[in-house]
């Protein structure tokens, strides 16, 4: 069990990322989280899917399509599943950087997204997200 947004987190997601082979893209997209956890410590990392597949990294790689931007304790509620993207965003509690509207038409691959870390949530520990 890995704790939420650790270094260990991050690498099991991007385990279930690339075991996932309906994770594929014909046009590439990038999608960043940033999470800041209050005491000045803010956690970076990209979902990239493309034709070869799907990958998650805390290094930096190549510009984002689209950032997200939340505290963590919002984070850890998406995480959850007990608080909707759309919600935090509406509630001010996401904010969306860069070009969302590549997001449109891709509910499905983000569907099948969600699928592939249903495995590490549920071994996820929350740590300070609370």
């Amino acid at each position: 069990m890995a704790e939420f947004l650790s270094p260990a987190w991050i690498a099991e997601l991007d385990t279930a990322a690339r075991a996932a082979d309906d994770l594929v893209a014909d046009a590439p997209i990038v999608v960043e989280q940033v999470v800041d956890d209050g005491a000045g410590v803010t956690v970076r990392y990209q979902v990239r899917i493309g034709p070869a597949g799907a990958v998650v990294s805390g290094d930096p790689g190549p510009p984002a399509d689209v950032v997200l931007v939340t505290d963590r304790a919002t984070a850890w509620a998406m995480h959850e599943g007990q608080l909707r993207a759309q919600d935090a965003f509406a509630l001010g509690r996401l904010k969306v950087r860069g070009r969302p509207e590549l997001l449109a038409g891709r509910a499905d691959l983000f569907a099948r997204l969600d699928r592939a870390f249903a495995p590490v949530r549920a071994g996820t520990t929350a740590g300070d997200a609370r």
